[in-house]
């Protein structure tokens, strides 16, 4: 097996052994404490990481991309992180009291305090992480994720059976960083120096700024409705609105998420060699949208039954949000990978000018919908969704030579797949209604059939991905053999 392929199975594990680990939790959560509880929860944390994307200043990603890696800029990357993040996470423990006040909201004081200790563990953690990515070390990746992922949930539902409520989640989330920090202790990189240096901070900062602005932006986007609604309405509609949001976000981080880390070592190698970056790119953007369009599809129809089978009876009213939120999630699954291509190009300025007029634009659309519902509010998302679309394809075009025609070309099987997958998601779900009178066997008829639709799609429409499916097949049959 390849090294990108090795790593792209290992992240895959990773990621989906956190996310199970993490749906697990939030079905558990859900069941236990109330919409309101979660919306309390969910402005603090909302507020605390959209301010986390600035508190490693892109130094990770610095050190991915470098050319050339010297422990002088380790060092460098590791003095730059400890002064972002130290600082942040004293300013986040005096500032609950004023954001408190801010969204009369007295708990959300004490949460920001405990969230605040992530940020002193941040850059102890982060340097190890990085140069994990960078050399392919997925496998130690996948053990430390598994490790957070278990430690939090166990804690969590440990302090919500003593009566901690909303305090349990931020307690959970701090438990799991402290446990990160200790297997990173254990797997660390040979050789590697956690004495900082303060001398050569202005390529990392000056990289850095950029990614950690977009950072922010991305993050907000899925954020501010927490933030917004939390001002505007109750903890209640704040609980409602993320969970149909979670719920959508989880769908399209299945494979998002587990592709995500190698994409952007995988664009750097492929620079590096001098092969032509933007074809990778978007062969990358095909093989993945072959994956989640018709996943998102799905979900958009069969959105109640799943939301009331995961989290129970008590978060129906955010199924509507969920069949809105998944087309915008389709539209910003495209260009999924446009921040690592223009990374990769040296183009983070551009970046962050589009990141920042999205995210402005979803703050605008929030807070004009929400007087009309929040079901205006998640329209507003699909239309900014379209919007970013549009916005990133042009960008890409004028800035990077991106062909625009190939790009959309490659493009019209990953279309058919997901149009014929959802109409007979549909045709299935509505038929199981109507014969059996309940949502759940219509849903179950639905996840046990368009799994064989979408794999017969694959083949007779020759999508790229029928290539990955029967070289996964073989090396199972080897592993079988052997």
């Amino acid at each position: 097996m390849s090294k990108v392929r090795r790593a792209l199975l290992f992240s895959f594990l990773t990621r989906y052994g956190g996310m199970l680990i993490g749906l697990v939790s939030a079905m558990i959560i859900a069941r236990l404490l109330t919409p309101d509880q979660i919306g309390t929860f969910a402005i603090a944390s909302a507020i605390v990481m959209v301010i986390s994307e600035f508190r490693l200043l892109g130094a990770g990603m610095y050190l991915v991309r470098e050319s050339e890696l010297t422990d002088e800029k380790i060092r460098a990357a590791t003095g730059l992180t400890m002064l972002i993040s130290w600082g942040m996470g004293i300013g986040i423990w005096f500032s609950a009291g004023p954001v408190a006040d801010l969204y009369n909201l007295p708990p959300v004081a004490t949460i920001f305090q405990i969230l605040s200790v992530s940020f002193f563990l941040a850059p102890l953690i982060s340097i190890p992480a990085a140069l994990f990515t960078r050399d392919f070390r997925f496998r130690e990746l996948f053990l430390i994720r598994i490790g957070t992922s278990l430690s939090s949930l166990v804690a969590i539902l440990v302090l919500i059976h003593l009566g901690y409520t909303y305090y349990a989640l931020a307690w959970g989330y701090t438990i799991s960083v402290l446990v990160e920090f200790l297997i990173i202790l254990v797997y660390r990189p040979k050789g590697i120096c956690w004495r900082p240096a303060f001398r050569n901070l202005g390529p990392i900062a000056s990289f850095g700024i950029y990614s950690s602005l977009a950072g922010f932006f991305r993050r907000g986007m899925v954020t501010a409705p927490d933030m917004i609604i939390g001002k505007m309405g109750t903890t209640a509609q704040v609980g409602l609105f993320s969970r149909g949001l979670g719920f959508i976000e989880f769908m399209s981080q299945i494979l998002l998420m587990g592709v995500k880390p190698v994409v952007l070592p995988f664009l750097s190698d492929v620079q590096r060699s001098g092969r032509d970056v933007n074809q990778a790119y978007i062969g990358a953007t095909v093989l993945l949208g072959g994956l989640v369009w018709p996943i998102l599809a799905v979900a958009s129809v069969v959105s109640l039954p799943v939301i009331r089978l995961f989290f129970g009876d008590q978060w129906d009213e955010a199924a509507p949000f969920a069949t809105l939120l998944a087309y915008w999630a389709m539209f910003r699954t495209v260009h999924w990978f446009s921040s690592d291509l223009l990374v990769t190009r040296g183009k983070e300025r551009l970046m962050v000018i589009k990141e920042g007029a999205m995210f402005a634009l979803y703050c605008i659309g929030i807070a004009a919908a929400y007087p009309f519902g929040l079901i205006y509010v998640a329209g507003s998302f699909a239309v900014v969704g379209f919007i970013d679309f549009l916005t990133t394809t042009t960008l890409l075009a004028l800035f990077l030579n991106l062909e625009v025609l190939a790009f959309f070309q490659a493009w019209i099987t990953n279309a058919v797949i997901t149009v014929l997958c959802w109409g007979a998601s549909w045709l299935i779900y509505d038929a199981g209604k109507q014969a059996f009178e309940g949502n759940l066997i219509a849903f179950s008829g639905v996840a046990g059939l368009l799994p064989l639709i979408w794999l017969g799609c694959v083949f007779l429409l020759k999508h790229p991905l029928r290539h990955e499916v029967t070289h996964i097949l073989r090396w199972c049959r080897q592993k079988v053999r052997s």
